[in-house]
C-alpha cells in the first residue's frame, strides 16, 4: 500500500493534535512507514506541499505507486482561513466572505481531489482536514460519488478543525455518498455533523465510528427540523454492527426511541453538557455486548454540576435483580467526576461490578478521585461483607495521596487477590514505601503527554519508577 500526506501548516487539531507539529509529522511518517494494517507497509514517500504544487506532486504520486491500493491524507488547514463571525453576522448564518488566498487555496484543493479522484478505484484510506467552511463544503461535494468506483475504501476521516461553527448540513446540499452502502468500515467526523451522510451510507459495513461535534452550539445554524438528538439517533440505529464508538458531543438532550447496538464493544463519552444527556443515552440504548465504558465531563465547569445522576444511572444497569439490561463490563475509566459522588452509592456501584478488571481514574482535581477511590475501600455502610470491584486486577489512579495509595493495597490485600498492575500518580512524601511490593507489577507515573482521555488510555506518559 501507498500512502500520500498532504501537509499544509504547523498547526493542530482537536483531540489528537494538540502538541508540536513537528513531531506529530514524524510519529506520522512512522505509523506509514509500519504500516498499520495488514497491508504491507507502504514505501511511496510522503507528499508535503500546498497549493498550486500540491497537484504536481499528487501526479508524480499517483506515478510512481503504480496499481497499489493507496491511503490519503489532505491537511487545507492553514488556520489564517478561519474568518471570525461577528456578533452582528450571527443571525445571517455565521457566513464571512472567503479572502483571496482562501479561494485560491480552495480551487487547488478541488484540482487535487478531481487528479486523486481519477484514481478512486484504488482508495483505501481517505483523511482530509481543512479549517475553511468552503474548503470543507466543495471537499465534500468532490467525494460524495467516492462509493461506486472504490469497493476498497476502508477508512473515511473528515476533519474541520481551529473554528467553533462545525460543518453543518443544510437543505439542499448533496449528502456523502448517495446510492448504495459504501465499504467503509472506519469513520470520523470531527467538527462534522452526522447529518452529512445519505441514509445508504448507514450501512452494517460500518465497525469504528467517532464523532466530535457541538451540536449545543451549532444548533442555531442547523435548518434542518427536529432536534440533533433524533438525527444522531436515526444515525446510530442503522449501525448494527457497530463495536467501537467515541461520541465527543454537546447535547441539549437525548430523549429518543430505543436504539439496538447489539455489537457494540467499546464507548466513549465526552461532553461538556454529559449531565443533560448521557443519562438518556445509557437508558435508551441497548448495548448487551459493552465491555469498556469510558465516561469524561470535559469542561472547566464540572465543578457546578453534578453527576449524581449518571451514577446512580449506572448503579440501575450494574443491578442483577432490577436490570433488564443488564451492564456487565471488563473495563471502566472515569474522568473529571467531581461533584455529585458520594461515598454510599460510588461503592454501591463497585459491588455491583464483578466483573470489571480495569479501573481508571483519570486525571482531575484532588478531591474528586480521592472520593472516587475511596469506594474501594470496605465500608461501614451494611456492605462490608461485600468487595468493591472483587476481579479488579489493573488500577490506573491519579492525584491521590501517597498515604492512601498504600491504605487501599494493603486493605484490599485481606479481602482480594492483589493487583497485578498498580499505575499511580501521587506527590512525593515521606511515608513508608513497605507497599509496593504487594502489587505484581507497581509502575508509578512521571509526566503525562496530555490529560486527554485517548492519550491516558493509550499510556502515553513517563514512568518514575
Amino acid at each position: 500500500m501507498s500512502s500520500l500526506t498532504d501537509i499544509g501548516t504547523n498547526h493542530d487539531w482537536g483531540e489528537e493534535f494538540e502538541r508540536n507539529y513537528n513531531q506529530w509529522r514524524i510519529d506520522l511518517a512512522r505509523r506509514l512507514r509500519a504500516g498499520n494494517t495488514d497491508d504491507p507497509p507502504p514505501r511511496s514517500p510522503l507528499l508535503q506541499a500546498m497549493g498550486a504544487a500540491a497537484l504536481e506532486h499528487a501526479r508524480t504520486f499517483l506515478q510512481r505507486s503504480g496499481s497499489c491500493l493507496i491511503q490519503i491524507t489532505l491537511l487545507w488547514d492553514d488556520p489564517t482561513w478561519i474568518v471570525p463571525v461577528l456578533a452582528e453576522q450571527v443571525d445571517m448564518g455565521g457566513f464571512s466572505l472567503p479572502s483571496r488566498e482562501e479561494i485560491m487555496a480552495g480551487i487547488h484543493l478541488g484540482l487535487v481531489i478531481q487528479e486523486l479522484y481519477a484514481h478512486v478505484h484504488r482508495w483505501r484510506e481517505f483523511t482530509l482536514r481543512t479549517t475553511s467552511t468552503a474548503h470543507t463544503s466543495s471537499a465534500f461535494v468532490d467525494v460524495t460519488p467516492v462509493h461506486p468506483s472504490s469497493p476498497w475504501t476502508r477508512k473515511l476521516h473528515l476533519q474541520y478543525i481551529h473554528n467553533p461553527n462545525h460543518a453543518v448540513h443544510r437543505i439542499g446540499e448533496p449528502s456523502l455518498f448517495p446510492g448504495s452502502a459504501p465499504p467503509i468500515r472506519d469513520l470520523l467526523f470531527f467538527g462534522v455533523s452526522w447529518a452529512w451522510p445519505s441514509s445508504s451510507m448507514l450501512s452494517s459495513n460500518l465497525v469504528n465510528l467517532r464523532i466530535h461535534y457541538n451540536a449545543y452550539i451549532n444548533q442555531f445554524r442547523n435548518p434542518r427540523p427536529g432536534p440533533e438528538a433524533k438525527m444522531l439517533s436515526q444515525f446510530l440505529d442503522a449501525l448494527v454492527n457497530l463495536r467501537t464508538l467515541a461520541l465527543e458531543v454537546d447535547l441539549g438532550s437525548f430523549d429518543t426511541d430505543t436504539i439496538k447496538l447489539p455489537r457494540l464493544y467499546t464507548l466513549a463519552i465526552k461532553s461538556c453538557t454529559i449531565t443533560l444527556w448521557a443519562v438518556e443515552f445509557l437508558q435508551n440504548v441497548q448495548m448487551p455486548n459493552l465491555r469498556i465504558l469510558t465516561l469524561c465531563a470535559a469542561t472547566e465547569e464540572t465543578t457546578y454540576i453534578s453527576l449524581g445522576d449518571l451514577l446512580n444511572k449506572l448503579i440501575d444497569l450494574t443491578d442483577r435483580e432490577g436490570s433488564e439490561d443488564l451492564l456487565e463490563l471488563d473495563e471502566l475509566h472515569l474522568f473529571n467526576f467531581v461533584n455529585g459522588v458520594d461515598d454510599e452509592p460510588l461503592h454501591r456501584l463497585y459491588t455491583q461490578m464483578p466483573t470489571v478488571k480495569t479501573l481508571t481514574l483519570g486525571p482531575g482535581s484532588y478531591a474528586s478521585n480521592l472520593n472516587l477511590a475511596m469506594g474501594l475501600l470496605p465500608t461501614s455502610y451494611g456492605l462490608s461483607d461485600l468487595q468493591a470491584l472483587p476481579g479488579l486486577r489493573t488500577l490506573v489512579v491519579f492525584d491521590i495521596p501517597k498515604q492512601f495509595m498504600r491504605q487501599l493495597v494493603l486493605k484490599r490485600q485481606l479481602l482480594a487477590d492483589p493487583l497485578e498492575e498498580l499505575y499511580c500518580r501521587y506527590p512525593e512524601d515521606h511515608d513508608a514505601d513497605d507497599w509496593q511490593h504487594q502489587v505484581k507489577k507497581f509502575h508509578r507515573i512521571g509526566s503525562l503527554k496530555s490529560n486527554r482521555y485517548t492519550d491516558v488510555l493509550a499510556r502515553r506518559w513517563s514512568y518514575l519508577v
